[in-house]
């Protein structure tokens, strides 16, 4: 659904640019990419508002946008099935009760994660740098740490499921 729609507008914006100095498959690649964020923001939002909890759904959204943004990981097989999923993760993580020792462990686990195996899908893909991609890890550990000051539920556990996206299992597939 995404990518066909993608695929039509970057199409149609090729044909008719007399410039064309955006190659086609570019082009589509942004859209497909621009086209999910803003379905998966717009779903989880509604969902959150549904469910009463859009501050906490707009909280949820933010850390693990910041974190998946510094950190990388893996990306499932369709940009439909990432909005589903993504919606679904941010519409539950502000339900799940975490005792303090849990927020420390799943705090401690995820910069663990991230030490080991962040940034995830950056270093064949874009011209970072060696020493800005580990800016980004410490950036990204930093950013984790922050939890023992905040002790907060919904940050330990949002930042833990962007840290398992980091995990290569075998058989896995990187689509960045």
């Amino acid at each position: 659904m995404i990518e066909s729609l993608s695929e039509r507008i970057s199409g149609y914006v090729y044909r008719n640019n007399d410039r064309q100095h955006v190659n086609e498959d570019v082009m589509k690649y942004a859209l497909i990419s621009i086209m999910t964020n803003i379905c998966t923001i717009v779903l989880s939002l509604s969902v959150g508002l549904i469910l009463g909890m859009f501050k906490e759904t707009c909280i949820t959204l933010v850390v693990t946008a910041a974190l998946r943004l510094l950190a990388g990981g893996h990306h499932v097989s369709s940009p439909l099935l990432c909005v589903i999923l993504s919606a679904a993760v941010v519409a539950v993580v502000p339900f799940i009760p975490l005792a303090l020792p849990l927020i420390y462990a799943f705090t401690v686990i995820s910069v663990l994660l991230i030490w080991k195996f962040a940034p995830m899908g950056f270093k064949n893909n874009t011209n970072i740098s060696d020493r800005s991609l580990n800016i980004m890890k410490i950036v990204a550990m930093a950013l984790v740490l922050s939890n023992f000051f905040f002790q907060s539920e919904m940050l330990a556990v949002s930042w833990m499921i962007v840290s398992l996206t980091l995990i290569h299992f075998k058989g896995g597939e990187t689509h960045e």
